[in-house]
């Protein structure tokens, strides 16, 4: 069962099918379930789960979660939001660097399962591998989805280095050290840093934030070459989690006072009007420090 058929939803569940499993799709406004399921795959906007799950009822299928963000109310990981609403429903996630339109193609593309529970993560792993789509898995839950989140806000920056004009330079710089930025912040929000440095990490990072292909470096380039956020955000089709998930990490910052320049200036570009170049010179005039920091 898959909740959600947009393009990653539509994708992911057509190739569950050609691995010869039964695969029903129920749109996230729907308010019921069409029967039992032996696993869900949640694959709706991250501002919408929690209504969507509520909408439908207790579960207790494992459910594997597909989007990538951060709830901008709460601060939580999807995967929280399910245990919260459907506390019998053991919970994974899966996330790497996956364009939907190349799964559909058939493109070879690596990901990684994680659940708590390693038999979860395995048996996730056993039912999503296959000729061009290969799963690792892992028990770190918390990093496969802070990677998959944090590296949306980390691609708007990109996009928004591309959409200045700068050059190779800006952008290797900027993503190196986005990268420090987000395995320090992860880490501090309980995920294991070696997570961060794989598949749904530095390897999410790399695909979102160069590839024309995604909304949030297409968005990020628009805001850099001047556009308002609203006019950037309805040219480009379906959502971009970057925008509400920078919301969320400030809320976070602010509570947990973890250190984070990159998202702060992303912050004041997209949410108090502060220009990007402005921005970018901001992160320039920041005292000399150690490479570590």
């Amino acid at each position: 069962m898959v909740l959600g058929k947009g393009a990653w939803g539509g994708a992911v569940g057509t190739m569950i099918r050609s691995h010869g499993h039964e695969v029903s799709w129920v749109e996230q406004d729907d308010v019921r379930m069409p029967g039992p399921a032996e696993m869900i795959f949640l694959a709706v906007p991250t501002q919408a789960v929690r209504g969507c799950l509520r909408a439908l009822g207790p579960q207790t299928a494992p459910v594997v979660s597909l989007s990538k963000g951060i709830e901008i109310e709460t601060g939580k990981r999807i995967s929280e939001v399910i245990q919260e609403i459907w506390p019998k429903a053991p919970v994974a996630a899966v996330s790497g660097p996956s364009l939907a339109t190349e799964l559909a193609n058939g493109v070879p593309t690596a990901v990684v399962a994680a659940a708590e529970d390693e038999k979860l993560a395995k048996y996730v792993q056993k039912i999503l591998h296959g000729p061009v789509f290969r799963v690792y898995q892992t028990t770190d839950l918390a990093g496969v989805e802070w990677g998959g989140s944090l590296k949306n806000v980390y691609a708007l920056a990109a996009g928004m280095c591309a959409g200045l004009g700068l050059g190779e330079n800006s952008l290797a710089g900027l993503l190196t050290r986005s990268l420090r930025e987000m395995v320090r912040v992860a880490v501090r929000l309980g995920a294991k840093e070696e997570t961060l440095y794989g598949l749904s990490g530095v390897g999410d990072l790399m695909l979102t934030s160069y590839s024309r292909a995604s909304r949030n470096r297409r968005v990020g380039e628009r805001l850099g070459a001047g556009e308002k956020l609203e006019k950037a955000l309805a040219a480009v089709e379906g959502i971009c989690e970057g925008v509400p998930t920078t919301e969320a990490l400030h809320r976070i910052e602010a509570r947990q006072r973890v250190e984070a320049p990159v998202a702060e200036q992303l912050y004041a570009v997209l949410f108090e009007g502060k220009p990007p170049k402005a921005a970018l010179q901001a992160l320039l005039d920041r005292d000399p420090k150690s490479e570590a920091g």
